[in-house]
């Protein structure tokens, strides 16, 4: 066997300059060794004051407080000659009681005589006097925590208590207050310090005889107590143990709470296709590795967390992996700086061609931006007119707050834009897409009547009859709330830019179809950022559910993630517990993270609990971590309130079964795509931005929104023609025969 080294490493020398002074200890049992200390409990912790008094020592000043506590088992056979002797001695002795000793020359007077005849003793002769044999009681306090028969476990303990300071009464007085904090452990022994005592003055181990040995211990690692020092594992285990929850010192490391590693079956992510990154784990072997869960088992998931604690770098790892697999993403950035965070990894050539950017970050009149038109019924057949009506006026009505009682406004919106989705279905069969009309020509619509007028004049007769019978005998405030919305954007340069062109680039359809990534970032549209992002979202929804004419086999899988889902589900009304329940089935998986779960609207957070197969959670308020904590079975909410930024507690679905929830350290997106990382192809990305989503101008968008009511009415005035009838077809066949090829 080898020999062990037990010798500190040396020293490399303090910075700071100046004397310092030690006092030093060696703390000893009081009593006999078989009296035992007290069994200090859990609450409050016996560590805690310990941990007090080094809370005060200020290491950068070059003081410590140390308290080293040495154990060395003692045999079996030692511990039975011990007990034999301590037995005998108890014997000798006799039985005792209330402290005075049952024998001996007469001072006990008649009760002497008595116990003498109850114990067999001749009273007429002294040498008859048979063995006096001791009570048990008397046996077991002559024995001490030495009892026969006790299941413990004996050690030898040296206890060496050392502070240094830069004055000699601080250091004192520091020595003290850890030989104060052991006053925890007392019972019927206690620890006590050794040393000379003159007077008042007790120097302890720092006596110049006893101050070499004390240093000697200390620094190799010697174990050579003063006398025999013998404890058991419950007298001593308060010291041994690590600090409970009920110690409220400061200074003490927090490990967080008992969380099950990851389960081993999880696989290793290295970029595979199939797996979908989680982040590092530490599993039961205690190796760490960047673990990640099975993609098909990943359908919808939840991140809850204090902001800053990670959730959005969590997202962009995810986002960026799925995104190199092949799949396509949609990211709703509020904000915009998981964007900007993204770009230079987005820039690498095999990916840099498949990206959107769909940014209203106040934008310049030069800079270029991409074009929606939620009424545009390019490359639409005629059916889809209800899901856009629906989508435009479900939008409006949610952003605006518009309950069931505001049923005028929602009638309105809902005859303005089918009238115009009709519209711009006639002028895209008509070879006229650039003329389409956006929702900006919706107060047009009920505001300009000559302008009405010839719109109803190339539509359907049975579109007419809402503006000819109904429209008339409305009270012009019917129309505020409507007139009042859409005025309002026009307070945003972004929105007017974004929303204003008749064509759209931005079609959330084609980006599924076509594995398209795509960051929308609405931030900068001021009071009408709701209205956008409920367009938006109403749209993904709208999108998702219109893949039903496409068989199962041949979808391709969308992840779609939501950043501060609070604010996203305050505009959505609704719509985002649908996309929870409904879009599984069209292979759109959706991620949203928030800061409140609490904040969320009843509907949404039940259908996210309800539907999740990824449940992440971060540090949170003790309300937030009590709701998630429910959802996490062996985790209390003291553990979730506890963790440390970039961990989490996740939950997942492993081969079609839950996990039990394992610790989760995230890990930053230039860690694990520091290889994709291409600065020098920004510009190229931009380049590509630009072709796929034909980018104009923000100045050339709004010269062309401005003319767009104008051009509108001279082309319906100027080729004023009828709709086609052909008998024996319905209204949408004819209109689908028109379309261009």
């Amino acid at each position: 066997m080898s020999a062990v080294n037990l010798t500190k490493p040396a020293a490399t020398g303090s910075s700071v300059e100046g004397p310092r002074y030690v006092a030093r200890a060696e703390l000893v049992l009081a009593g006999p060794d078989h009296r035992p200390l007290g069994k200090a409990g859990l609450d409050p912790d016996p560590l805690e004051h310990l941990a007090a008094v080094c809370a005060q020592v200020r290491t950068e000043a070059g003081e410590e407080a140390e308290l080293v506590v040495d154990l060395v088992p003692v045999p079996g056979r030692k511990v039975a000659r011990r007990r034999r002797a301590l037995m005998r001695r108890a014997t000798r002795r006799g039985p005792s009681a209330y402290g005075e000793q049952l024998g001996g020359a007469g001072r006990t007077g008649g009760a002497m005589e008595i116990l003498r005849d109850g114990l067999g003793v001749s009273a007429g002769g002294g040498n008859k006097r048979s063995a006096r044999v001791p009570r048990q009681s008397d046996l077991s306090e002559g024995v001490g925590k030495f009892t026969p028969g006790a299941d413990t476990q004996v050690f030898a303990v040296q206890v060496l208590v050392r502070c240094v300071a830069r004055h000699p009464q601080q250091a004192q007085a520091r020595l003290h207050q850890m030989l104060a904090a052991m006053e925890a452990f007392s019972g019927e022994n206690r620890f006590v310090p050794i040393g000379p005592k003159w007077g008042p003055w007790r120097r302890y181990s720092n006596t110049w005889w006893l101050r070499s040995r004390f240093d000697r211990r200390l620094e190799r690692g010697d174990f050579a107590p003063a006398r025999r020092q013998w404890v058991t594992w419950q007298e001593i285990a308060g010291l041994l143990k690590p600090p409970t929850a009920r110690c409220d010192a400061p200074n003490v490391a927090r490990c967080g709470g008992v969380v099950p590693p990851a389960p081993a079956a999880l696989p290793t992510w290295t970029g595979q296709r199939d797996v979908f990154p989680l982040g590092r784990v530490t599993g039961p072997d205690g190796n760490e590795r960047l673990a990640g869960a099975y993609a098909k088992d990943v359908l919808f998931g939840a991140s809850y967390g204090k902001s800053g604690f990670g959730k959005t770098e969590k997202a962009l790892v995810e986002c960026l992996a799925r995104a190199y697999a092949g799949d396509g993403a949609w990211f709703l950035d509020p904000h915009g700086a998981a964007w900007q965070r993204a770009r230079p990894y987005l820039a690498h050539p095999a990916v840099a061609g498949r990206v959107w950017e769909i940014n209203l970050a106040r934008p310049a009149m030069d800079d270029r931006m991409a074009c929606w038109n939620p009424l545009s019924m390019e490359g639409r057949p005629i059916e889809e007119v209800q899901d856009i009506v629906g989508s435009v006026v479900g939008a409006i009505a949610s952003a605006h707050a518009w309950g069931e009682g505001a049923t005028r406004a929602r009638t309105l919106l809902s005859s303005a834009a089918r009238t115009l989705a009709h519209l711009s279905h006639h002028l895209v069969a008509s070879g006229h897409p650039q003329l389409q009309p956006t929702v900006f020509q919706i107060k047009t619509l009920l505001e300009d009547e000559e302008w009405r007028e010839a719109v109803l004049a190339v539509l359907d007769p049975a579109e007419a009859v809402f503006w000819r019978k109904s429209f008339p005998h409305m009270e012009a405030g019917a129309l505020n709330p409507v007139t009042n919305a859409l005025y309002r954007l026009d307070n945003s340069l972004s929105l007017r830019a974004f929303l204003g062109s008749p064509r759209s680039a931005y079609d959330v359809r084609r980006a599924m179809d076509e594995r398209q990534i795509v960051f929308v970032c609405p931030s900068g549209t001021g009071e009408s950022d709701e209205l956008v992002t409920a367009l938006l979202l109403f749209d993904l929804f709208r999108a998702g559910a219109s893949r039903i004419d496409t068989p199962v086999e041949d979808l391709v899988t969308l992840w779609a993630w939501a950043d501060e889902l609070t604010a996203v589900d305050g505009a959505s009304h609704g719509h985002i517990a649908k996309i929870l329940e409904q879009l599984r089935k069209f292979e759109v998986r959706f991620m949203g993270m928030t800061q409140m779960a609490m904040r969320l609207s009843n509907e949404t957070r039940a259908a996210l609990m309800q539907n999740q197969s990824l449940l992440s959670a971060t540090a949170a308020d003790f309300d937030e971590a009590a709701f998630v904590a429910k959802r996490l079975p062996g985790i209390d909410a003291e553990t979730v309130l506890g963790l440390d930024k970039y961990t989490y507690i996740q939950s997942v679905m492993l081969r079609g079964k839950r996990t039990t929830p394992f610790r989760v350290r995230g890990v930053p997106v230039d860690e694990v795509f520091a290889d994709y990382r291409n600065e020098a192809g920004l510009p190229t990305l931009d380049a590509a931005i630009d072709k796929n989503l034909d980018r104009r101008t923000v100045g050339e968008i709004l010269a062309t929104q401005r003319g767009l009511d104008d051009a509108i009415l001279t082309h319906l005035t100027t080729r004023r023609t009828s709709p086609p009838r052909l008998s024996g077809h319905s209204s949408g066949d004819v209109i689908r025969t028109l379309r261009p090829v």
